[in-house]
């Protein structure tokens, strides 16, 4: 998840560090995601029916505190697959998120924070029987460290992220780890290099259930004083038991 640093609160940034005391900023992203092949257990791409996912993700934060920020985070989604010729479609409330990001402080020149946030689920899924379900509501708890360079005169941060979810029931939890790299091209330009990796373990089982890891790259220019956008696009690179995407999404970033 990306977000403003301190250091620059009008440029979109990374998450690892707190916004500043009273500073509210809202992203609001749109992404669009197509795939016709899945990997299957073993890793190996299958084909599939076309799938096709549309999310207006609407995400806030709000400095409280100079160390404490709180999130929250709405997901709308709007599904199509095919199936037999016919076409099946689900718009829905997918999830809310909502929590905190505390930060710790600095060592050795990275800055460290925790995140808790409460996951709750507003979609149905009748097909498989461990998915999260309509009312369900996941705990997340997440490390983030960031780091400031310079590389060949420019400019720029990685942000790491490592967390878990603990899901209720007799649903999988999950552990994911999501890195960013950043560079400042220019004053009101910067390119991101993000990694995406995804995977669900079954109560007692070594082995996981589904796996997901994919690759994006974004290009993020500074409007004016309050405004940024984001340009950028992901795909899969490799999987067990998840379908092969390939996206693009859009965001508007503004600072108060």
């Amino acid at each position: 998840m990306l977000m403003a640093s301190a250091t620059d609160v009008n440029m979109a940034h990374a998450g690892a560090w707190p916004q500043p005391l009273h500073h509210i900023q809202i992203i609001v992203p749109f992404s669009t995601t197509h795939a016709s092949s899945a990997y299957d257990a073993q890793g190996k791409l299958v084909r599939r029916n076309p799938y096709t996912k549309e999310e207006l993700a609407p995400y806030l934060e709000y400095g409280l505190t100079p160390h404490t920020t709180l999130v929250g985070q709405l997901s709308l989604l709007h599904e199509k697959t095919s199936w037999l010729g016919n076409t099946i479609a689900n718009r829905s409330l997918s999830e809310a998120k909502f929590g905190a990001r505390y930060a710790l402080g600095e060592w050795q020149k990275t800055y460290f924070s925790i995140q808790p946030l409460a996951i709750w689920h507003g979609s149905m899924n009748q097909s498989d029987p461990f998915a999260s379900q309509r009312g369900d509501i996941d705990g997340e708890f997440a490390m983030t460290l960031g780091r400031h360079f310079k590389w060949l005169g420019f400019d720029g941060f990685t942000d790491n992220l490592v967390g878990i979810c603990l899901r209720p029931g007799n649903r999988p939890s999950a552990l994911k780890v999501n890195l960013t790299i950043g560079l400042d091209l220019n004053p009101r330009t910067k390119v991101m290099l993000k990694s995406e990796s995804y995977a669900a373990f079954s109560k007692g089982a070594a082995a996981s259930q589904v796996q997901s890891n994919k690759l994006g790259l974004s290009l993020v220019r500074r409007m004016d004083k309050v405004v940024s956008l984001e340009i950028g696009a992901a795909t899969s690179l490799t999987g067990r038991n998840t379908i092969e995407e390939r996206s693009m999404h859009i965001a508007l970033w503004y600072d108060f």
